[in-house]
């Protein structure tokens, strides 16, 4: 105690290395006042669970995620972080979000379907959390990934934050905060995963053969389903994999074009669109192994992997994956030859492509025009015409709720609001452009479609600086393509089934571009540190006799 009675150090007193006495009575006072705080949560906590569970289970296991969570924050650093998992489990998550139907999945009563892709996804995310959490290494090259497309994670942030905020404008904000969880987990997480994981050279042109091989193995499975005009593994399923919901009954029953009867193949997807979805945005890296500098064999394969492709595009019976097939024959057409143009300025063969694109232009035209089976895959028949009358029904509906809530409705919630049904009675809107401005608002709707903006941005700039065609940068031609034909489909399709691939290609656009920032740093420094270098000494002319 000091002369005044007051006690003899306080805070800013004590010395290192001692420290409070943690038996002291400020100490005792705070343990109990936390326990008592611990002791009431936990009876309240029991007492919902007895009373509510398993009907809102969700919210009630919510804490020990929370939990989980902050012991992830609160590891210290360490060098054994499971960086080499995160390749494998990429690798492993794509393979099965595409190989494995999403509708077969375990149910448990409360809890969120456990598919194939939580399966996968959840160890992934754990990995990435674990190497954020203990490895600044790792942190620093995630940064680095990133730094050369700053507009693109930029939004990305931006889009979290208002996909989270929208739970607050949501009428079931439970289903709001579950997809919420879902999308950062095969969104968000997969931009950051991508772009760490890309940054090493090969894995790229990796992913690109894993991409076409399934395609051609779900392509093989829509052939057999398209003969037999059903889901092969209707009658198959077992039990514990059943899951009774009518989505899922949708899902299985058989779908053929209202107008004339014919059967839309969907392979492993939930709908003939999303298959067709993944086989346009597969297409762009069959034609680059094709054009590109790869081996004969390599060459071949993509050649005739391109009639099976048309096929598989056929039996979908979506005119977004013909759509798609045909922008990426123009757009890698018309990319192709400037590149080879920049690169040889005396070449004649690619300014007489690019004479000649307009006039093939034309002939695409005048057949999309004139050649009923090309017009009716493109714009569409008579049978289409329902599919038409429905989207400008469903912009009749949503223009004014939008206008009316600029804000957003919340996540998921698009289909509620605008309230447009189906023949079948089930809720539909078939535009992602009007299921993001109805759940986000206008903001969200500006966020989200800028951010794909910005990333075909970079793609394009960064595939022009880069003359090195022969490396991995030239992905970023396919990259650029699918992210082009995935913005023009939105407009027509609304499910989310590759979503998590397209952020995976925002992650390798990122990569990519900043390994090329990189290399042109180091080339720049190079040829810098050469110009600044001292020349030469320059022999003497003094005689050399004595």
């Amino acid at each position: 105690m000091t002369a005044s009675g007051e006690p003899f150090a306080t805070q800013q007193e004590i010395l290192k290395p001692f420290a409070r006495d943690p038996d002291g009575v400020d100490r005792r006072r705070t343990r109990r006042t936390i326990l008592i705080i611990v002791s009431i949560f936990c009876f309240l906590y029991g007492f919902a669970f007895a009373l509510f569970a398993p009907m809102l289970l969700l919210p009630l296991i919510s804490p020990i995620p929370v939990l989980f969570l902050v012991v992830i924050w609160a590891l210290p650093e360490s060098r054994t972080a499971p960086i080499r998992s995160l390749s494998t489990l990429t690798f492993v998550f794509v393979a099965g979000l595409v190989l494995w139907p999403n509708y077969i999945a375990v149910a448990p009563p409360g809890l969120p379907w456990i598919t194939m892709a939580r399966i996968t996804g959840f160890p992934l995310v754990l990995s990435l959390l674990l190497c954020t959490s203990i490895s600044a290494d790792f942190r620093s090259q995630v940064a680095t990934a990133v730094s050369a497309n700053p507009i693109v994670w930029k939004l990305l942030l931006a889009f979290v934050v208002l996909q989270t905020l929208s739970i607050g404008f949501s009428r079931h904000p439970f289903q709001s905060f579950d997809k919420l969880i879902v999308a950062q987990v095969s969104w968000t997480a997969m931009f950051f995963i991508a772009a760490y994981v890309f940054m090493t050279p090969g894995r790229i042109e990796k992913m690109a053969k894993l991409l076409w091989s399934m395609a051609m193995v779900v392509g093989v499975i829509g052939v057999f389903e398209w003969r037999k005009a059903g889901i092969l593994w209707i009658g198959h399923i077992p039990h514990i994999l059943q899951i009774p919901d009518p989505a899922v009954q949708y899902a299985l029953a058989t779908h053929v074009r209202s107008g004339d009867g014919t059967y839309r193949t969907q392979s492993t997807f939930s709908t003939s669109l999303g298959f067709g979805e993944y086989l346009a945005l597969t297409f762009p890296f069959i034609l680059h192994f094709l054009f590109g500098k790869y081996k004969p064999f390599t060459k071949t394969v993509a050649f005739l992997s391109i009639p099976p492709m048309m096929l598989f595009i056929y039996i979908t019976g979506s005119r977004l994956a013909v759509v798609g097939a045909l922008m990426s024959y123009i757009l890698y057409y018309t990319i192709w030859a400037v590149l080879r143009w920049r690169s040889n300025r005396q070449s004649l063969v690619a300014p007489a492509m690019l004479l000649a694109l307009p006039g093939g232009a034309g002939i695409l035209g005048a057949l999309i025009l004139f050649w009923p089976r090309l017009h009716n895959a493109v714009i569409g028949s008579g049978a289409a015409q329902y599919s038409t009358d429905a989207r400008k029904a469903q912009v009749a509906l949503a223009i004014p709720k939008a206008i009316s809530h600029p804000w957003g409705y919340g996540m998921g919630m698009s289909a509620d609001t605008v309230g447009f049904t189906n023949p079948s009675g089930f809720l539909t809107l078939d535009s992602y452009y009007l299921t993001v401005l109805i759940e986000y608002g206008i903001i969200g709707f500006i966020v989200y479609f800028g951010l794909l903006a910005a990333s075909i941005f970079y793609a394009a700039r960064f595939s022009s600086i880069s003359q090195r065609m022969n490396s991995e940068y030239s992905y970023l031609i396919p990259l650029a393509i699918a992210m082009s034909n995935f913005f023009v489909i939105k407009s027509v399709f609304s499910q989310q089934d590759n979503h998590p691939i397209i952020f995976m290609f925002l992650g390798m656009i990122a990569a990519l571009c900043s390994r090329i920032d990189s290399d042109r740093r180091s080339a720049e420094l190079g040829t810098h540190a050469i110009s600044t270098a001292a020349p030469p000494a320059t022999p003497s002319r003094r005689s050399t006799r004595g």
